[in-house]
Order: structure tokens, then sequence, then C-alpha cells
């Protein structure tokens, strides 16, 4: 399989959120010239990108087994957040009381347990991505609004202009469908100058 390919599986909002997501990515090209977030389908990421030898095919069998039984449940939008000091999303962590919503992390945990096999040893993406409820790097559910493309000088400016209006996207969507994704770029460099990708398959919830 070619270096030049990695792979990611991505929760899809429904269409209110994924409306709203995509508006933000337009708004913030226009005004800012901001264009990585806006390079990518309107997702909330389970597994990051990564490098596989593995055929699709086999990434999507495995899928398909660690999927079984998945059954949809509910997100909820809990407002706008700093990521770093490039990244400003929209995080989906919580239940409305503020405990974690642990259905997310099941999700992100069957994601893993069929793509992690297949990680080839050398990409230089899975040793940080975010895992888990603890740790130095834990994961946390989020729709992005604005990343790597967005200098750190002006984060708080954006973050201002992104708040506005308050919360991007509805209060709450039902999360009922994954997708596998291949994605194409020239990876030594700035990866959003060059990124393309295709669909390769869809999961849907009980």
């Amino acid at each position: 399989m070619s270096s030049s390919y990695r792979y990611g599986f991505y929760l899809r909002p429904d269409l209110a959120t994924s409306r709203a997501q995509s508006e933000m990515h337009r708004v913030l090209r226009a005004q800012y010239n901001l264009m990585a977030a806006g390079l990518f389908m309107p997702h909330a990421t389970l597994k990051g990108f990564f490098r596989s030898d593995a055929e699709p095919a086999t990434m999507i069998e495995r899928l398909d087994q660690s999927m079984a039984g998945w059954r949809s449940f509910t997100a909820y939008n809990n407002g706008v957040q700093r990521f770093g000091p490039r990244s400003i999303v929209t995080t989906i962590r919580d239940l409305p009381d503020g405990v974690i919503n642990l259905a997310l992390y099941e999700l992100h945990d069957r994601a893993w347990a069929a793509l992690e096999p297949l990680v080839h040893p050398e990409c230089e993406f899975t040793p940080n991505d975010p895992r888990g409820l603890t740790g130095p790097n834990p994961f946390h559910p989020h729709l992005t609004l604005a990343m790597a493309d967005l200098r750190p000088e002006l984060q708080d400016e954006v973050w201002e202009f992104v708040t506005e209006a308050g919360s991007v996207g509805p209060a709450q969507f039902t999360v009922d469908t994954c997708h596998l994704y291949r994605f194409h770029a020239d990876w030594s460099r700035p990866w959003w100058q060059t990124l393309t990708w295709e669909l390769l398959h869809s999961w849907r919830a009980k």
C-alpha cells in the first residue's frame, strides 16, 4: 500500500451539526484565510490519521467485527473551547450534567481495537493520538473549527469571533454513523497544503 496514504475513522454528526461546522469553516476561511479544518468533512475523530500497509478491505472487515452491536446514542454540545495554541473546537465530551459521556469512549475503544493492530510501526501520527479517559493525553471528543494553520497570536481574536453568537451548532445530536476515510497528501510538508480524501465505508448504528 502506498505510503502517500493515511486513514482515519470518524464519527459523522447529523445534518444540522454538520451544517454549522461547515459554515464556520467557510466563515473562518473568508475572514482569516484559515483552511486546514475546512479541508475535512464535518466529523469528530475516533481514530486520527494513521499509516497502514493493510488493504482497506482488511480494515473494513476488522471494523465490521468491532462495531457489531453498536447502538446509537446522544452527544451534547458543550460549547466552544481552545485546544492548545492552534485549535478551537466545539467540545462534545460531556453529558448536560457535566459527567463524561462514556458512550463516546466506548466508540473510541471499538475503533482502536479494530485499527491499532494495522497501524504501521513508523506511523508519524498515532504515537501522539489522544486515548483513554485519563493520562497525559486523554481523548476529548470534539468537532474542530480551526486547527494547524491558526497562528497562536491570533487565537484569542479568533475565539472571540467564533463565540460572538454563542455555541456553534445545535444543543445535541444523535450519534448513529461512522466513516472510514483514506487521505492523500505530501506528508513531508504541511499536509493541509495538499490534502485530498475519499470515503471508503460507512457504519450505521442499530
